[in-house]
């Protein structure tokens, strides 16, 4: 089974028994005035964003499912 949506494509392995997920289209940039501040940014603007799009999937998959 295939599901994707451009952003996450959920996909069963028969062989593993096993739900993998690809995240795609995922962008963030992040700021300082150093390197380490500007990648400490960074980190905390990817993980929001994947926390934000895996909480949005979960809802969707919950309206299809529930």
């Amino acid at each position: 089974m295939l599901l994707s949506d451009g952003e996450m494509t959920i996909e069963y392995d028969d062989e593993i028994q096993s739900y993998y997920i690809v995240c795609t289209r995922m962008a963030a940039a992040g700021l300082g005035k150093t390197k380490q501040e500007a990648l400490a940014d960074l980190r905390e603007a990817a993980h929001f964003g994947i926390d934000t799009a895996v909480d949005l999937k979960l809802v969707e998959i919950g309206r299809k499912e529930g």
